[in-house]
């Protein structure tokens, strides 16, 4: 079955649903989302046993559920590396949380990731809410991720909510 893509604003009303209707909170959302992520992840490389997988996440929800990706695939034995493509006190509450927890883990670093070496690359970096084009740091590393040439996995397909006509955004390619 093929599931229809919904625009930013049927996105805002889903969450606001799930949370304020439905009794969902984000950081359920998150855990589900990023778990998903990882489930992929692992679709696409057969294993992650082993591998070199980069995650680059942004400050907002999305790039929490990329902390929480690069935290299950960590958990099933991948070489995990993410990069916080923000400084970490503009990370919103949930992703603060999920920051915290791969902090202990030692799955943050301030070094940059060698891109070219990871089997897989995991871009995190934006989410739904992003209006125009995306400014640096994040748009310099959509750019360093697009010209390696390495497996991109994003959190999220932006062509499925950018649906304005001639809207064009820069975002990591999908291979």
């Amino acid at each position: 079955m093929r599931i229809p893509a919904l625009t930013t604003q049927q996105m805002i009303e889903v969450d606001r649903l799930m949370i304020e209707d439905y009794g969902i909170d984000l950081i359920q959302m998150m855990e589900n989302a990023g778990r998903q992520l990882a489930e992929q992840a692992h679709r696409m490389l057969g294993s992650v046993l082993g591998r070199k997988i980069v995650v680059l996440c942004g400050a907002g929800h999305n790039g929490g559920g990329g902390m929480v990706a690069a935290r299950h695939l960590h958990n099933r034995g991948a070489q995990v590396q993410v990069k916080l493509v923000a400084n970490p006190d503009q990370l919103k509450k949930v992703p603060a949380h999920q920051y915290r927890i791969l902090q202990a883990m030692g799955l943050i670093t301030d070094r940059d990731p060698d891109l070219t070496q990871a089997d897989l690359i995991i871009d995190a970096l934006i989410g739904y809410g992003l209006v125009g084009q995306p400014r640096d740091p994040i748009a310099e590393w959509i750019d360093r991720a697009n010209v390696t040439r390495r497996p991109i996995l994003p959190s999220m397909r932006r062509p499925a909510w950018t649906r304005q006509p001639a809207r064009r955004v820069r975002t990591a390619f999908a291979r």
